[in-house]
């Protein structure tokens, strides 16, 4: 028996309320969803592996034109509340990246505005953001762009180009600032309960 679409990411996905999932979406592995989350695919394909999370009012479209549109998640995603990803060509998100709350990924311009005094740009261009990369809130990161893995970048930042591994970087447009070890995802020591029962 064909089971619904509702019912096949019911056996995937851990659902919040006010979910709404466009027909043909794909999954792999446990996804937690919070509520207010909306997912739009059309002539495109959409890989989770497991331990993604995506918090209230994230929006997902992953709408392909001319080829088919795709969106990669890694392991151990999280996307913070109301942030946006607009696909209209190919968006990979690496293992282990925390995107902040209202960011915007987007691999168009998804206009028909053109300069009168240049060329115009590419329609789409791919969008890479490697393992281990976390974007701050409010940072928009534009087609065309690969970031780094173990890199930062700064709330409020506009990615308009490539961000090399292991640095901090922000502005607008984003530049870097320093060079950084890494980061850490894991909760501050004093909020683990080892250390609260000491």
């Amino acid at each position: 028996m064909r089971l619904p679409l509702r019912d096949k990411l019911a056996l995937m996905v851990k659902f919040g309320r006010g979910l709404w999932v466009a027909r043909k979406f794909d999954t792999r592995g446990l996804i937690e969803a919070g509520p207010g989350i909306r997912i739009i695919k059309r002539n495109g394909e959409i890989h989770m592996t497991r331990l993604c999370r995506l918090q209230e009012n994230v929006h997902i479209a992953v709408v392909g034109k001319r080829q088919k549109a795709v969106l990669r998640l890694g392991y151990d995603v999280g996307i913070a509340a109301r942030t946006r990803i607009n696909v209209g060509l190919s968006v990979s998100i690496g293992s282990g990246c925390r995107i902040g709350w209202d960011c915007d990924i987007m691999d168009g311009s998804f206009h028909r505005i053109l300069w009168l005094d240049r060329p115009p740009n590419p329609v789409f261009e791919p969008v890479v953001i490697e393992d281990k990369v976390w974007i701050g809130s409010r940072t928009i990161v534009l087609q065309g762009v690969t970031i780094g893995a173990n890199s930062v970048i700064g709330a409020g930042s506009v990615v308009t180009k490539d961000i090399p591994p292991n640095v901090f970087a922000a502005g607008c447009p984003a530049r870097v600032i320093r060079e950084i070890a890494g980061w850490d995802p894991r909760a501050y020591p004093e909020d683990e309960p080892e250390a609260a029962s000491r």
